[in-house]
């Protein structure tokens, strides 16, 4: 059973922790702030944020396609314009897919309410969906403003929304799924990847619980879910035990009563926000609780962000940042805005992590994985150039699907990024100082101290700059301190 975090051991450690963990960190002031809300406020607020959608209007673009009259449209052209109006779109189709990402990042980095949208990452990992597959990028953030609908809220209302998903039934095939011909992409997915882990289930309940998904279609007039019962397979179906006429939502509601499913999904949540390879108890004891509240998951996350252990050695600074929370953190730590898109685009790319392309099914693999000879190289030359050292040699995309094979013999030299102002970022009182200003940004970079040996380094290294350091001496301080293991931890 876990043990809760009593009121008087928060402190402003536990508070950069949670910032950390259930958002994108925070700036001294912003830990401060949080930490002062006490432990109650401050996790009410991480499960209750404001809702700012109002300050993030969907992209312009982003309005259902009448397939049916597109096609006639094209039907109507002679042969050679046909072909110009495609390349027309796909063009069109890859601006709108960096659009996308770009407006994703910018939500991430500016909103009040950073908990929900890195809960809507984890889940955008979770129901893994690519729009390299997709190729409709409005279906794409019709599924992002679903799982933001939806990730604080019933986990089972969730995955039955997904079900439904037009991009998920693009991505998963079942959109051509019928009676006599059933696919079996999505039944076999929700089980293994979605709800319940490999293990608990057979291949009969796959080929089975296929069945129940059959009929499902996108409607060509406006892009979202269609149902067409003769396409159904509405005969007896045995899965997981249980017979009958099963619809879909029946197979889902039989995966949910699966003790397995609780445990799966449980795990999984510690295993991103707290530690990998949580103790069976643990995971025991969270998916009773989470079963109990019929798969609520505000009341799990309550409990997981108020226990002692999601504080504890075994979790604060020994997870390694995802390449969307390094970028995200380091433009709020820095306080500068996020660079350009072809920037922070080809940073992702390079650092393996792209929203709205995972590299497959079961998304990222996250951990360990982040970290390569080649992509730590690159995240210290990404920390120089948002330092403001520049310049920064990025590879020209071509093509949204491209985006994890760029071709690398086009390559730009970008040194037009400012970085921080460091009368903002650094008070002038501890600027001239160099223990002072070594331990102001140790708190505002790692929120904890360095060792001895560490912090001289870096001391020593400033104080070797003269009694009144230059920007440039900070710059190269700053490029410094994060090109360090502990940076790449939170």
């Amino acid at each position: 059973m876990l043990t809760a975090l009593q009121t008087r051991e928060w402190d402003l450690q536990k508070a950069a922790h949670l910032l950390n963990r259930a958002g994108f960190g925070g700036t001294p002031d912003e830990i401060k702030a949080f930490y002062e809300l006490g432990l109650d406020g401050a996790v009410k607020l991480a499960l209750d944020g404001p809702d700012d959608s109002a300050q993030f209007p969907k992209p312009t673009w982003a309005e259902p396609v009448n397939l049916i009259k597109m096609r006639q449209d094209m039907m109507l052209l002679q042969p050679t314009d046909q072909k110009t109006l495609q390349q027309t779109r796909q063009r069109q189709y890859r601006v709108e897919g960096m659009d996308l990402i770009s407006w994703w990042l910018n939500r991430m980095r500016y909103t009040t309410n950073p908990f929900r949208e890195k809960m809507t990452l984890f889940w955008h990992g979770h129901f893994a969906t690519s729009v390299q597959k997709v190729h409709d990028s409005y279906l794409m953030w019709v599924q992002n403003e679903l799982l933001r609908q939806h990730s604080f809220g019933n986990f089972g209302l969730m995955v039955k929304a997904i079900s439904r998903d037009p991009a998920m039934l693009i991505w998963l095939d079942t959109r051509t799924s019928m009676k006599g011909h059933p696919n079996e992409n999505f039944a076999r997915e929700v089980m293994e990847l979605f709800t319940l882990g490999i293990g608990n289930y057979t291949e009969n309940d796959v080929q089975q619980g296929a069945r129940a998904f059959t009929g499902y279609r996108i409607d060509p007039r406006d892009e979202t879910f269609r149902y067409a019962p003769f396409q159904h397979d509405d005969e007896n179906k045995t899965f997981l035990g249980h017979t009958g006429p099963f619809s879909g939502d029946d197979v889902l509601d039989i995966i949910l009563s699966q003790p397995a499913c609780a445990k799966f999904i449980a795990k999984k949540l510690w295993t991103f926000y707290v530690y990998e390879d949580p103790d069976p108890p643990v995971v025991a004891d969270l998916a009773e609780n989470f079963r109990s509240t019929g798969y609520e998951i505000r009341p799990l996350m309550n409990e997981i962000f108020r226990s002692a252990e999601f504080y504890s050695q075994d979790a604060v600074r020994t997870q390694i940042k995802s390449p969307v929370q390094w970028v995200i953190e380091t433009s709020k730590l820095l306080e500068t805005n996020l660079p350009r898109p072809q920037i922070t685009m080809n940073a992702l790319t390079q650092l393996g992590q792209i929203p709205f392309a995972p590299p497959n099914v079961k998304g990222w693999d996250g951990g360990r994985s982040w970290i390569t000879t080649s992509t730590l190289l690159y995240r210290y030359n990404m920390a120089n150039f948002a330092v403001g050292n520049g310049p920064l040699r990025i590879q020209r995309m071509n093509r949204l699907a491209s985006a994890n094979k760029p071709a690398p013999d086009r390559q730009l030299d970008v040194n037009n990024y400012e970085g921080p102002d460091f009368s903002k970022i650094i008070p002038q009182q501890v600027r001239n100082d160099p223990k002072r200003l070594v331990a102001y940004l140790c708190f505002r970079l790692y929120q904890d101290p360095l060792t001895a040996r560490d912090t001289e380094t870096f001391v020593n290294y400033i104080g070797s700059k003269g009694p009144s350091p230059s920007d440039d001496a900070l710059r190269e301080l700053l490029h410094l301190m994060m090109s360090t293991p502990q940076y790449q931890l939170t």
